[in-house]
């Protein structure tokens, strides 16, 4: 299995000759859900109830890549992650 952070240039490109959206937008979520189980499994909070919208998620990673191509998507969502409240 390839586990190289896929870079933000990667999904611009993507993004901007509407290639496989769906997938990109598919491993975004699938992301957060095994990050998000892996957080409760460790440290027993929840943040399910603090992402914001699938459509915001996707927003965000949009303008965190096209502001940073050189950065990956994997960051773009921890950025994400790292403006959220703590879980309760």
């Amino acid at each position: 299995m390839d586990t190289t952070p896929r870079p933000c240039s990667d999904w611009n490109t993507a993004r901007k000759a509407n290639l496989s959206t769906v997938v990109q937008r598919e491993w975004v979520y699938g992301y957060l859900s095994g990050l998000r189980d892996a957080i409760l499994a460790h440290a027993k909070q929840d943040i399910y109830g603090l992402l914001p919208t699938n459509e915001n998620i996707v927003s965000l990673v949009n303008t965190h890549c096209e502001s940073q191509p050189q950065d990956t998507v994997n960051n773009a969502l921890r950025s994400l992650l790292d403006r959220m409240p703590e879980p309760r």
